[in-house]
């Protein structure tokens, strides 16, 4: 069949990735995983094209356009509460056309049996894209399928949850040339191009925001993510996004891989991981192989908040960890939740003041949203502070979705704004970023960056 790998267009650059969406907090956009994931295994059998609008910045009017020109007979498409009016508008004139449209994303996480039964266009959801699930559906294989939402002979959607959500999983290598090579930004990028890689799916962690956590964990063999990188490399890449959430969960597996990164002597990437995990031989390890830049959770000065929401380590262990990283030489990325129900004025002074003392060379702010499927969704609900039919929401902080039990949406929003500019308008911290710029490449996109993020933050 002809399948299209669709990220649809929208009015502002969305974010549609790993059952999240949001918008952009500055300049950024990397290639959406999903996508990346399912391309490699679709091209087994299929005539796979990809369509990027986002990267491509393509409006409506050229997205069909291209549309048309493949002429696919199935729409394998992203889709996002960020987005979801837009999305489910422009998709349903797609299936108007006679095209199976089968979506992946964050607001069928939840409740999906009933969006199905709400939009008659969707074809089936899926709702894990690291195994053969969209090939068992194409070959109406239905009793293979382990985790999608699909239509009985009768058109009546059925939740399918056979699937392992452990172990170990493997996907035929993704096929990254079918993506744009232009278009795509990523704030810690030293080298350009770069790509986006996954190396294991899901987190074993149960932080009660995150939907990652909901998704089980699972990791790749080693040796097929060193074909990836092995094929991105003859390519040129040599830049890597890993978007694992916790590199060096399984300690024994991240030192071979980080053992394979540095025999080969050339990459050059950025990596999640967490402070209580970040010791000092995974740190050696990662930069040895090539890691610059580290990204790990903050998310509150509270270890009240911490516990409550299950992030199971102490603001001590935070401090501790990023210390660690510094002494190695890696750039620290912190990143934050604001917003949650507990949150007031002084709660976010103190979170602030621990974002300054944590000497961090980036602040990532993110807005507390009730994403679907997540434990955090049940108790805003149950609090009053979130209804349940509202699908639309963005935690990149554009908007302001939940209310606190003391500030209201706009409150949030003007004091996080605010939170941006102290943090990275300070004269001694410009001054640093800029001595530890590598080369011009790096300057141009610092600076987009930069100006990006505060202009979204005045």
């Amino acid at each position: 069949m002809k399948v299209l790998l669709l990220n649809p267009p929208g009015n502002r650059i969305y974010i549609r990735d790993y059952f999240c969406s949001k918008t952009t907090k500055s300049n950024y956009l990397f290639h959406p995983v999903d996508l990346v994931a399912l391309s490699g295994t679709l091209a087994e059998r299929h005539q796979v094209a990809v369509l990027d609008c986002m990267a491509e910045r393509l409006d409506t009017g050229a997205c069909e356009a291209r549309i048309d020109a493949f002429d696919p007979e199935v729409i394998v498409s992203l889709v996002g509460s960020v987005s979801w009016n837009e999305d489910r508008d422009f998709l349903s004139r797609q299936r108007g056309f006679g095209r199976r449209i089968i979506v992946i994303g964050d607001v069928l996480h939840e409740r999906s049996e009933e969006r199905l039964l709400q939009e008659p266009w969707i074809e089936a959801a899926l709702h894990d894209f690291s195994n053969a699930d969209i090939l068992h559906h194409l070959d109406n294989q239905l009793s293979a399928v382990l985790e999608m939402t699909l239509r009985d002979e009768q058109g009546r959607p059925m939740r399918v949850r056979r699937g392992e959500r452990k172990g170990s999983f493997r996907i035929p290598r993704p096929r990254h040339e079918l993506f744009p090579s232009r278009g795509y930004h990523f704030s810690f990028a030293r080298t350009a191009p770069f790509a986006t890689v996954l190396t294991d799916y899901g987190c074993p962690y149960p932080c009660t925001f995150c939907v990652i956590g909901t998704l089980g964990f699972k990791t790749r063999p080693v040796a097929d993510v060193l074909e990836e990188l092995d094929e991105l490399r003859s390519r040129g890449v040599k830049e890597v996004f890993f978007m694992d959430q916790t590199f060096g969960v399984v300690r024994k597996r991240a030192l071979e891989l980080c053992a394979a990164f540095e025999a080969r002597g050339d990459l050059s990437w950025t990596a999640f991981t967490r402070p209580d995990t970040a010791d000092d031989e995974l740190l050696s390890a990662m930069r040895r192989a090539g890691c610059h830049t580290v990204i790990m959770g903050v998310e509150s000065a509270s270890d009240e908040v911490l516990a409550a929401y299950k992030k199971g380590y102490r603001a001590d262990v935070v401090r501790e960890g990023f210390a660690r990283v510094r002494r190695h030489g890696l750039r620290t990325v912190g990143t934050f939740i604001i917003g949650l129900p507990e949150e007031d004025e002084a709660s976010l002074r103190r979170t602030l003041e621990l974002a300054l003392e944590l000497d961090l060379d980036f602040m990532s702010l993110n807005m507390a949203v009730p994403r679907f499927g997540t434990p955090f969704r049940a108790r805003a609900v149950e609090l009053g502070l979130a209804d349940p039919s509202d699908l639309v929401m963005d935690q990149g902080g554009a908007d302001a979705f939940l209310p606190t039990r003391t500030l209201n949406r706009e409150t949030m929003l003007a004091l996080k704004k605010s939170m941006v500019r102290r943090f990275y308008l300070r004269p001694g911290y410009l001054w640093r970023r800029l001595r530890s710029v590598r080369n011009l490449q790096e300057l141009r996109g610092q600076v987009r960056e930069g100006l990006a993020l505060i202009t979204r933050n005045l």
